[in-house]
């Protein structure tokens, strides 16, 4: 930009100098040789940056050019890039949700009847490589967290338990149970069971190895 500007105020100045010289010389025969001088000096002048180009050495000029495209990323195409991951990470995220609801749906009313078990909130996590999320084959991570069915609660007995044992047979029972509901959201859900991880609210968590 510098040197553009240069090289207008040079035009400028050449012609309004010639000008000056065109008023100042009498009206002679002198006058049309002078003429003629003064425009091929302006023909030179207006050339000048073509001479610099074509007195340059071109791989110099090649080589001054990648530079300047490697070294300096253009602020515009920057932002772009910026805003069209954003755009990307928004997609996918609601894609992810949308998804989730669609699983849910989709096991729920057996997790009910089998299990007497409903998911209370299912997160997941698409792979990093995934571009576009078009089934359940793009999910790497799917966290589960699961409650129990809720139930009328009936009257309250009186019966004497050993806390210890009922404790430990509790816990056996839940972590067989988890082991089961994953089984049937992998095969449900068409998932690999490695990838489903199943917690129990208040309760143990279970994934599969």
């Amino acid at each position: 930009m510098a040197f553009l500007t240069g090289w207008v105020t040079n035009i400028i100045l050449f012609i309004l100098l010639a000008i000056v010289i065109d008023l100042l010389l009498p009206s002679s025969s002198m006058q049309k040789y002078a003429k003629v001088v003064i425009g091929l000096l302006l023909i030179t002048v207006i050339l000048t940056p073509v001479f610099k180009f074509f007195s340059k050495d071109m791989n110099q000029v090649i080589r001054e050019f990648q530079f300047q495209s490697s070294s300096g990323e253009d602020p515009v195409k920057s932002s772009l890039e910026v805003q069209k991951k954003e755009i990307q990470a928004s997609e996918r995220a609601y894609i992810l949700e949308q998804m989730a609801v669609q699983m849910k749906k989709m096991a729920q009313k057996e997790l009910k009847k089998n299990y007497g078990t409903e998911i209370a909130a299912i997160s997941l996590t698409a792979a990093g490589d995934a571009e576009k999320i078009q089934s359940e084959k793009d999910v790497e991570k799917a966290e589960v967290i699961m409650k129990e069915e809720e139930k009328a609660v009936p009257a309250i007995q009186r019966i004497d338990i050993d806390t210890h044992q009922t404790k430990k047979t509790a816990e056996t029972a839940d972590e067989a149970k988890i082991q089961d509901v994953i089984r049937f959201l992998s095969k449900t859900w068409q998932l690999d069971q490695k990838k489903i991880t199943v917690r129990m609210e208040g309760g143990s968590t279970a994934r599969n190895e």
